[in-house]
């Protein structure tokens, strides 16, 4: 693999940052494109590229601190680049989640205490862990049967017990609202996968251009349409009509569909309640397509309740769509695990939002590789596996781990990457 096809999309970004920066940003994001097995803290980051031997063990420390460039812009770059290069269309696919991200040690700013969803241990419902909580943005790209997901930003959630005192609270809806609002679309329309946590009526109805699709509650509180008056009566029209239960409307035949699903690889076929209703007071007043179907389990029946603001959405798609929504988790996972999305060690705001946005710019420029390269299915894997599509991005890093030849970019005490600096 010729590593030299990384530096075209490094240089993208290069308005982002004054010179000295942008150097700065090349041995960052190679280093971190590379590396594998151990922690992406900027003095692995610097042992593993050889900088240290040029510069200063401070400057890069300095360089997350204080440099002199925007995380917005360079997430609008990213956002801008995945348009161009994968030919995305007038619909774009984002997904919003929030992850947490575990750390030991009281002075990192912005922690607080959480329950963790992926603790599956006995008594797992009273133990909270000292974590960040991260709300990511995500854009989601769909080739063929597959879907692939491109982290483009994130923010912080500060605990309002822990915020201090020069620092604003935002609830997670807010973070999400913002995260939305900071890119410029160009006039897209944003399919919005969230779950019901973010199912709020801020999200849904007052940002231009968004339709919303998500899940409620079981339980949750649904009204019928109201019925316009044929003649005109004192008093404000009514919003909504009369309050149902999802298993009661379940039990409507006349309103049940056949629906075909081809959803997580498999062909499913389920009996499903759609229809147009009015959803709760905190969602918003303004009609929702629902579908509605049961969920059989040892114990009981739960009723899966599914909801887009669109109301000429196919029920199929709209279903097919929320099971998108589940690559911004494997996305955690992988960038948690390999992407270094944990390994921060400075303390203050700014390096911590830096690293945060490094890494996912990181991950975003492999996944790109993945399904850009031509030839891609001849990069190295185990010889007893034979995946068939596009390489993961683990198999990206470990080719790039093995054609990046940092002792041959150092070309000055000054100057360490170059167009044509990067050896394969």
């Amino acid at each position: 693999m010729d590593a030299r096809i990384i530096i075209p999309l490094l240089s993208e970004f290069a308005s982002c940052f004054r010179k000295a920066g942008y150097q700065h940003f090349v041995v960052i994001m190679l280093s971190r494109m590379s590396l594998i097995g151990l922690p992406h803290c900027i003095t692995e980051l610097m042992r593993h590229s050889g900088i240290y031997k040029e510069k200063h063990w401070t400057t890069l420390y300095w360089f997350l601190r204080q440099g002199k460039f925007s995380c917005k812009a360079l997430s609008q770059t990213l956002l801008d680049l995945l348009t161009e290069k994968l030919h995305l269309g007038d619909t774009l696919l984002i997904a919003i989640d929030d992850t947490l991200v575990k750390k030991v040690g009281k002075a990192f700013f912005g922690l607080g205490y959480y329950l963790d969803p992926t603790d599956k241990n006995p008594g797992a419902h009273k133990r909270r862990v000292r974590a960040h909580c991260w709300v990511v943005l995500a854009l989601l790209v769909e080739q063929g049967k597959q879907c692939f997901a491109f982290p483009l930003a994130a923010l912080l959630f500060v605990p309002k017990k822990y915020c201090p005192e020069d620092w604003e609270f935002k609830t997670k809806i807010e973070l999400a609202e913002l995260l939305l609002k900071r890119f410029t679309w160009s006039g897209k329309k944003i399919i919005l996968l969230v779950d019901n946590l973010y199912a709020k009526g801020k999200l849904a109805f007052d940002i231009a251009n968004v339709v919303m699709v998500s899940r409620l509650r079981s339980n949750a509180a649904l009204y019928q349409v109201p019925i316009q008056p044929k003649k005109p009566k004192a008093g404000r029209p009514k919003l909504r009509g009369t309050k149902v239960k999802p298993l009661h409307l379940y039990r409507r035949r006349s309103k049940h569909q056949l629906l075909s699903l081809k959803i997580y690889g498999k062909t499913v076929t389920i009996k499903a309640f759609v229809d147009v209703l009015m959803p709760s007071r905190t969602l918003g007043s303004q009609p929702i397509l629902v579908v509605i179907f049961p969920q059989r389990t040892k114990k009981k029946v739960k009723m899966n309740v599914f909801f887009s603001t669109d109301l000429t959405m196919s029920p199929v798609r709209l279903l097919e769509l929320y099971a998108r929504r589940f690559k911004i988790e494997d996305l955690f996972d992988e960038v948690k695990t390999f992407g270094g999305f944990a390994d921060c060690q400075q303390r203050s705001f700014t390096p911590i939002k830096r690293h945060a946005t490094f890494t996912l710019i990181a991950y975003s420029l492999l996944r790109l590789l993945s399904i850009t390269l031509e030839n891609a299915e001849h990069i190295e894997a185990m010889p007893w596996w034979k995946p068939s599509g596009p390489p993961s991005v683990t198999r990206i890093r470990r080719a790039l781990a093995k054609s990046i030849s940092f002792s041959s970019l150092k070309t000055s005490q000054t100057d360490f990457y170059s167009d044509n600096q990067i050896a394969a």
